[in-house]
C-alpha cells in the first residue's frame, strides 16, 4: 500500500537483489464447492496445507513454485504487482503456459505492499475460481485486526458455454447463466446507488428511479470466500476493536458496491495504493480492483454483516463480523432492491497519498474502445486481439493513455507491470488515485498517466473475461523489449473447452 517512488534505475537494481526466502509452493487444483445446495467443480489455487493464496512480508520478496496439478495448462498472474516482465504469469505474452504436471518458479523483491490477487490468466479458467488473495504486509499497522473477503460470481453454466451463447450470431437475447434475459427497456426502475452526502462528507447509499444497466450475463450467484450468504463466513471480532477489511473483486463480469450496513467506514487504499482517506458506508469496486476499509466494532458489540451487491443484480454476498455470543442475522443471497450502474461518483473524488512527480508527458497513447455486441466482438484502437498491433513507449517516457469508450457497456481497464495515476475523468482534471485497474462507464472519458521504468511487453486489457477473450486486450511494449513469449497467434488455443471444469448438476 506504499506508494512507488523508485526511478528507472532503482528498478533495474531491485530486480537484481536476491531473494532469500524459501519458496511457497501454490497448487492448481480440481476442487468442489456446494451452491444453493448442489455440489459443482471448480478449480483453486492453495498451498500444500490448504490455505487459499498467500500473505507475504515486502522485505522477505516472492519466492513461489506454481505447480499445476490440473488436467489441462494453466498460469497464473500476479494481479496489480511491478514486477520483472517475464514473472508476469500471462501465456503467450511473458511466457509459456504450464503444462499439466508442470511447475514455474518465480522470484523477485517486492517494491509494494497492499492488497492484491492472483488468478489464472489462460482461457476463461478465472470464471471457474482459479483466483485466490495476495497480501502483502509491511511494518505499517493500520488497525488491530485484518480481514480478506474475496468475491467471485458464479454461474452453473460452463464459461465456455457462456461465451459460445454471446458469440451466437442468431442470439435472439443474451444468455443469462442458463436462462434468458428480455432486452433492456428504456424505463426507469428503482435502484440502489452510490451518491455523496455533501452535509457527512461521504458515500453513501440511496435508492434512485434509473434506467437498467447493460450487462453481458446474470450469474447464479455472488459468492464471498467461495460461500453464498445463506452460509457466510463468520469472522469473530472483539468490541471496541478496529478491523482492516481487505476487499478484493475477483468477479469474472460483475462489478460490485460494498455496503457496511451501521458501520461507518474510511477508505484508505485502492488497489494496493494509499489514498486521501474518505469516509462512508457504500463503496465502488469495479471488478479486479482492491479497496481497504477500515471500521470499528462498537463497544457493545454485536453482528455486522459486510456486503457485496452486484451490479445490475439483486445478488448479494458477503461476511460477518460478530463478537463473542453475538446473534448472527439471517441473510439473503437476494436483496430486496437491484444496484444501479457504477460510476464516477467515488473516482472524481479520490486523491492519491502520492501522486506521481509532475513531468511532461513524452508519449500520448490513445486507447478508444469499441464494441460489436451483435458479432460480440470487442476492440482496442479498432483492432480485435490477437494481432501484432501494439501500444509502443520507450523506457523514460512520462505516458498518457486516454481511454475513451465508445460502448454502451462499462470497462475495467486493467494495465499490467505499472501502476498509474487518474488525472482527467471526463475533461475534469484531477490529482486521482494512483491504481492498476480503472472503470471507464459508457460513453466516458478517462486519462491515465504512467512512467516507463518497467520494461517488457505488457498485458493490457479489459478484465471483463468474455470482453478480453472476444477482442479488447493489446499489449504496451518498450522500444527493444524482449519479445520471444510473445506469441499473439496461439492466443486462440486457450479458448478450449476443455479449461474449464468437465461437468455441471
Amino acid at each position: 500500500m506504499r506508494p512507488l517512488l523508485f526511478t528507472t534505475f532503482l528498478i533495474a537494481l531491485a530486480w537484481g537483489t536476491r531473494v532469500g526466502a524459501e519458496p511457497v509452493v501454490l497448487r492448481v487444483i480440481d476442487e468442489t464447492i456446494e451452491v444453493d445446495g448442489k455440489k459443482v467443480p471448480t478449480f483453486g489455487i492453495v498451498q500444500p496445507n490448504g490455505e487459499r493464496g498467500i500473505t507475504v512480508n515486502q522485505e522477505e520478496g516472492f519466492h513461489v513454485i506454481v505447480k499445476n496439478e490440473l488436467s489441462v495448462p494453466t498460469s497464473i498472474h500476479w494481479h496489480g504487482l511491478v514486477l520483472p516482465n517475464l514473472q508476469d504469469g500471462v501465456p503467450y505474452v511473458t511466457q509459456n503456459p504450464i503444462p499439466p504436471g508442470g511447475q514455474q518458479e518465480y522470484k523477485f523483491p517486492l517494491v509494494q505492499s497492499g492488497t492484491y490477487w492472483m488468478h489464472s490468466h489462460y482461457g476463461l479458467q478465472e470464471q471457474s475460481l482459479a483466483s485466490a488473495p495476495l497480501i502483502i504486509t509491511n511494518k505499517e499497522e493500520l488497525a488491530d485486526r485484518e480481514v480478506v473477503m474475496m468475491l467471485s460470481d458464479f454461474s452453473f453454466e460452463r464459461p465456455s458455454e457462456i461465451l459460445d451463447k454471446l458469440k451466437r450470431p442468431d442470439k435472439p437475447k443474451k444468455p443469462m447463466a442458463g436462462k434468458e434475459m428480455a432486452k433492456p427497456q428504456a424505463v426507469k426502475k428503482p435502484a440502489r446507488v452510490q451518491v455523496w452526502d455533501d452535509s457527512t462528507q461521504a458515500f453513501v447509499a440511496t435508492v434512485e428511479e434509473r434506467s437498467p444497466v447493460d450487462i453481458d450475463v446474470i450469474y447464479n450467484a455472488l459468492l464471498a470466500n467461495r460461500r453464498t450468504l445463506d452460509d457466510p463466513e463468520i469472522t469473530k471480532v472483539s468490541a471496541g476493536e478496529s478491523v482492516l477489511l481487505r476487499i478484493i473483486a475477483g468477479a469474472t463480469a460483475t462489478n460490485i458496491f460494498i455496503d457496511t450496513g451501521v458501520l461507518d467506514a474510511e477508505l484508505l487504499a485502492v488497489d494496493g495504493q494509499s489514498i486521501q482517506p474518505m469516509k462512508g458506508r457504500f463503496f465502488q469496486l469495479a471488478l479486479a480492483q482492491r479497496i481497504e476499509l477500515r471500521v470499528n466494532i462498537p463497544d457493545q458489540g454485536g453482528a455486522f454483516p459486510i456486503l457485496a451487491l452486484g451490479e445490475g443484480t439483486t445478488l448479494q454476498a458477503g461476511i460477518v463480523l460478530g463478537t463473542e455470543g453475538a446473534e448472527i442475522p439471517k441473510l439473503s443471497p437476494k436483496a430486496d432492491v437491484a444496484a444501479g450502474a457504477l460510476d464516477n461518483t467515488q473516482e472524481i473524488r479520490l486523491r492519491a497519498s502520492t501522486p506521481l512527480p509532475t513531468k511532461t508527458v513524452t508519449r500520448e497513447l490513445p486507447s478508444p474502445l469499441g464494441g460489436n455486441m451483435m458479432a460480440y466482438e470487442w476492440t482496442i484502437n479498432g483492432w480485435r486481439y490477437p494481432n501484432r498491433e501494439s501500444l509502443n513507449v520507450k523506457e523514460g517516457d512520462r505516458a498518457e493513455m486516454i481511454i475513451v469508450n465508445n460502448t454502451m457497456m462499462s470497462h475495467p481497464m486493467h494495465l499490467h507491470g505499472h501502476d498509474f495515476q487518474v488525472i482527467e475523468v471526463d475533461g475534469k482534471p484531477i490529482a486521482g488515485a494512483r491504481r492498476d485497474t480503472v472503470l471507464v462507464p459508457p460513453g466516458g472519458t478517462t486519462k491515465i498517466q504512467f512512467d516507463a521504468n518497467n520494461p517488457g511487453v505488457w498485458a493490457y486489457h479489459c478484465h471483463i473475461i468474455y470482453h478480453l477473450a472476444s477482442g479488447m486486450f493489446t499489449v504496451v511494449k518498450y522500444e527493444g523489449a524482449d519479445t520471444r513469449f510473445w506469441q499473439p497467434e496461439k492466443a486462440a488455443s486457450e479458448l478450449n473447452p476443455e479449461i474449464s471444469p468437465p461437468e455441471k448438476p
